[in-house]
């Protein structure tokens, strides 16, 4: 009788509702931590420091150059537990200067790529180049370069050991007798907060997967990753002065639609 009666007892815990609605809890964490993870869920704030307030139209560039961006390798922030790792220790990807390198290589291509769409020549230049004139020249620095904490990502999540990409840029219009500013912001990248592998544990998913599936969306969390997010939003903010110039057209979204005539 008292086996009969324990048989009893779990078939009816296991047609509860409560498994389930755990379950279906458990799931909608993961959905919702899928849409969250991934640099496109990062968000880039800009911030207008000054701007071209001439009453005549600045004469449109006929080239657009894109300088390396200045980093100080104090301004790096290196993920220690991971620059400690064999690997990295024997390619020294992880020292600051290296991490500078790369950061500023993706941001550049990425924005050189951003603004050919405008149909106005793009060069990236090495710092120090002459601008040419009839040029837009883009300058500036990252001032800040994190790592952040790739354990605490896959573990913790809901924003800990966010990677950050931090930029201050300058934009200037060479004339043959003047350099005249057009546009000067800053931006700072703010990473999707996720669930992370701990929430799903909890639920009662298998431990296992869920760091898999946390550790997966991890890896596009990068500074690479943000900078070239970074660099779309930098790219954006850029085109935006020169639609207000009549160099270019866009939309009420401020997306470029189709290169001036001018």
């Amino acid at each position: 009788m008292e086996r009969l009666r324990n048989v009893s007892e779990l078939k009816i815990r296991a047609n509860s509702p409560l498994p389930r609605l755990v379950w279906l809890a458990a799931g909608a964490l993961l959905v919702s931590a899928a849409h969250a993870q991934g640099p496109l869920a990062a968000k880039i704030h800009v911030t207008p420091l000054a701007s071209y307030t001439g009453s005549n139209p600045l004469p449109k560039p006929e080239k657009i150059l894109v300088y390396d961006f200045a980093v100080n390798p104090g301004d790096v922030q290196v993920d220690k537990i991971q620059s400690l790792r064999p690997r990295h220790l024997i390619t020294g990807d992880q020292k600051p200067d290296a991490i500078a390198a790369s950061a500023s290589k993706k941001y550049s291509s990425e924005l050189v790529k951003a603004l050919e769409k405008t149909g106005i020549p793009v060069e990236h230049v090495a710092a120090g180049t002459p601008p040419s004139d009839n040029a837009m020249v883009i300058q500036g620095s990252f001032t800040s370069l994190k790592q952040g904490n790739k354990t605490e990502r896959d573990t913790i999540g809901m924003g800990a050991g966010s990677a950050d990409v931090q930029t201050k840029v300058d934009v200037h219009i060479k004339t043959p007798s003047d350099s005249v500013l057009l546009s000067q912001f800053q931006t700072d990248t703010k990473a999707a907060q996720n669930v992370g592998a701990a929430v799903p544990v909890a639920a009662g998913l298998n431990p296992a997967a869920a760091v898999a599936k946390s550790t997966v969306g991890d890896r596009r969390k990068t500074v690479n990753a943000y900078a070239s997010k970074t660099a779309d939003a930098t790219a954006k903010e850029i085109i935006k002065s020169m639609a207000a110039q009549g160099w270019v057209k866009t939309n009420d979204k401020g997306e470029l639609v189709v290169a001036s005539a001018k």
